[in-house]
């Protein structure tokens, strides 16, 4: 398996090099607005239903058309499921915010990340110090074509590092793979049982 936004691996140099820039799909988002689309729609039937009663749909129908007629004043019920819809979709455009300002943006010897909306954290991992990589797709994940992979390293400050909503994550896996095994040969890195890593 490839993924044509990783590019190739070139032979261990000193100076570091800028890879590739990631960043989670979108796709990401989906399960949160269709979520909170179902529960605004049940809401909107329950108001509707009770300010109206057993109106006929076409008297429902004409009434919403003419909310914003400026011969109409704007009813109760008008307020109520706007501030149902508006409340409904708030959390969906904050998540797709949230993915839209993620980065991951791997070098030769590090990966640089960037994460938040309004308070911003930048940080970096060195890839030497990367242990372990495991890979997550439940089934909500596999339909919508991404998937998690997660870090496991001997960092102290992010042992556990989560890069989420990646499309090939399995490709993507083993190319940090590679460039995790190549980082260490060039330093002549090596972690022994027991350790976190030991540095010859």
């Amino acid at each position: 398996m490839t993924d044509s936004r990783l590019p190739e691996i070139s032979a261990p140099a000193d100076d570091e090099r800028h890879l590739v820039t990631l960043r989670p799909s979108a796709r990401a988002a989906i399960p949160v607005l269709g979520v909170v689309v179902i529960l605004a729609v049940i809401a909107t039937v329950a108001v509707l239903a009770y300010h109206y009663e057993i109106h006929a749909v076409m008297q429902v129908v004409d009434e919403v058309l003419n909310w914003v007629g400026p011969e109409h004043d704007t009813p109760w019920i008008a307020i109520l499921l706007t501030g149902i819809w508006v409340g409904a979709l708030l959390h969906p455009a904050i998540r797709l915010l949230e993915l839209k300002t993620t980065s991951y943006t791997f070098t030769s010897q590090r990966l640089r990340y960037a994460r938040g909306i309004l308070h911003r954290r930048r940080d970096q991992l060195e890839l030497a110090r990367i242990r372990d990589l495991s890979t997550s797709r439940p089934l909500l994940q596999r339909m919508l074509g991404i998937g998690t992979l997660t870090l496991d390293t001997v960092d102290r400050t992010h042992p556990k590092l989560v890069i989420e909503a990646q499309r090939d994550v399995y490709a993507l896996k083993e190319w940090i793979h590679r460039l995790n095994v190549q980082e260490r040969e060039r330093l002549g890195y090596r972690e022994f049982e027991g350790t976190h890593g030991v540095g010859n």
